[in-house]
C-alpha cells in the first residue's frame, strides 16, 4: 500500500508546489507560502489516512485527488499570468480581437456592438433582433466568445431581442480594468449580470447559458430570480463533470503540442469536423496565450439547486465528456423545483453541432410564458 500511496502523494505535492511557484511570480506570496506548507504536509497525511482506514481511506484519497487536482489545475490556469491582463502579450490580445471581428463577418443577423461600462471593466455585447422583442441573454461557453452563437442567432433573434455577452475575464472583447479588482464568487457574478441588465433597461429576461455560461446563469437565478423568466442550460458546469477536463486542459496549456491540442478539443468539446475547423486557429492560441480570470465552476450543493425556483431546462449531450454520464446528470437535477431535462446526440458544443435541434428546444421552452 505504501508503495502506491507515496507516488500519488508526491504527485499532489508537486502540483501544489507548481501552483505555489506560479502564485509567487504573480504577486501572491502569502498564498504561495500556504501552498508550500500544504505540499510538505500532504504526503504523510495521505499515507496515514490510507494505512489507518483501509478501503474507506482509499475512497478519501480518491476524493482528495479530485479536489486537489481540480483546484490546482484551475489555479494554474487562472494564476499563471504575471501581467495585469489575461493575455500573455499585447500581440496575442490583438490577434484574438482580429479573429473575433473576422468571425462576426458570418453573423447571420443585423447587430449592434455595444460596450457596457461596469464596476469591473467594459463588457462587450452583441445585440440583435427586434427592439420590441422580449429580451434573451446569451452566455457563452468558456473560451469561445459570443461570436460562437452565430449558429443560433438567426433563429433566436427572430422573435427575441438577444444580448450575447462576452464573459469578462475570458478571451473576447470584454476586459477587466485591472485584475486586482475582479469577481471572486457567485454573488459577484450575479450582481455583475444584474448590472448589465440594468444598463440595457432589461427588467426580466430568458437566460440561455452554455457550459460556464450555465454556471453563471444559475447564480443570477439564485440571487435575482425576479430578473429571470426562464433559464435554459446547455451542458452547464456546476452540476457534474468538469474535473477531468480541467486537468486535461491544464496539461494542454503546459505542453502546447498541436496534436495534444487537437486531441483535447475533440475529447472536451466536439469531434465534429466543422467545429474543429472553425476553432482551428482560436483554440490553440487560447491554450498558448490566455490565462482566464474567472470564478471556479465548482459544483452547486443540493441546497443551492433546490433554491433555484426559476423554470429551468437542462440540455445534455450524449457525447459530452465534460458533463459525463447523462443519466447521472439527469438524476442529480431532479431535486430542483421546476426542471425539464432534454438530451441530444452531440458533444459539449451542442449549440454549434446540432443548432437546429438546440434552437427548437430553446424557442419552445422559452415560449411557454408567452402562450
Amino acid at each position: 500500500m505504501v508503495s502506491v500511496v507515496r507516488p500519488i502523494a508526491y504527485a499532489f505535492a508537486a502540483l501544489l508546489l507548481l501552483l505555489a511557484a506560479s502564485m509567487a511570480t504573480t504577486g501572491s506570496p502569502g498564498r504561495a507560502v500556504l501552498l508550500v506548507l500544504a505540499a510538505v504536509a500532504v504526503s504523510p497525511a495521505l499515507g496515514h489516512v490510507v494505512q489507518r482506514r483501509g478501503g474507506q481511506g482509499r475512497a478519501i484519497l480518491r476524493r482528495a485527488a479530485i479536489i486537489i487536482a481540480a483546484l490546482g489545475a484551475f489555479g494554474f490556469i487562472t494564476a499563471s499570468n504575471s501581467r495585469d491582463s489575461i493575455y500573455a502579450s499585447q500581440e496575442i490580445r490583438d490577434r484574438f480581437h482580429a479573429m473575433y471581428r473576422e468571425k462576426l463577418a458570418d453573423w447571420p443577423a443585423p447587430y449592434v456592438s455595444v460596450s457596457a461600462a461596469t464596476d469591473y471593466g467594459n463588457v462587450h455585447v452583441l445585440v440583435s433582433g427586434p427592439t420590441d422583442g422580449p429580451p434573451m441573454l446569451l452566455l457563452h461557453a468558456s473560451g469561445v466568445g459570443s461570436w460562437s452563437w452565430y449558429h443560433n442567432i438567426g433563429a433566436l433573434s427572430g422573435p427575441y431581442r438577444t444580448y450575447a455577452i462576452d464573459l469578462i475575464g475570458d478571451a473576447g472583447l470584454s476586459e477587466y480594468d485591472t485584475l486586482r479588482h475582479r469577481m471572486k464568487n457567485g454573488r459577484d457574478q450575479a450582481e455583475h449580470y444584474r448590472a448589465i441588465m440594468d444598463h440595457f433597461g432589461i427588467d426580466r429576461a430568458v437566460v440561455v447559458g452554455a457550459s460556464e455560461g450555465g454556471f453563471i446563469a444559475t447564480y443570477l437565478a439564485l440571487h435575482h430570480p425576479e430578473r429571470v423568466s426562464r433559464m435554459i442550460l446547455l451542458g452547464p458546469m456546476g452540476y457534474s463533470g468538469a474535473v477531468g477536463a480541467i486537468v486535461r486542459i491544464t496539461l494542454t496549456q503546459m505542453f502546447p503540442f498541436r496534436w495534444l491540442q487537437d486531441a483535447t478539443f475533440r475529447w472536451a468539446f466536439s469531434n465534429d469536423e466543422g467545429l474543429r475547423t472553425e476553432y482551428a486557429q482560436w483554440f490553440p492560441l487560447l491554450m498558448e496565450g490566455v490565462f482566464p480570470q474567472k470564478v471556479a465552476p465548482l459544483p452547486f450543493s443540493a441546497e443551492e439547486r433546490q433554491r433555484v425556483t426559476v423554470p429551468t431546462m437542462f440540455v445534455f449531450g450524449m457525447r459530452d465528456n465534460l458533463v459525463g454520464d447523462v443519466e447521472k446528470a439527469r438524476a442529480l437535477v431532479q431535486d430542483m423545483p421546476d426542471v425539464t431535462v432534454e438530451t441530444v446526440e452531440a458533444g459539449h458544443l451542442m449549440d454549434g453541432e446540432v443548432p437546429e435541434t438546440i434552437d427548437r428546444l430553446i424557442l419552445e421552452f422559452a415560449a411557454r410564458d408567452r402562450r
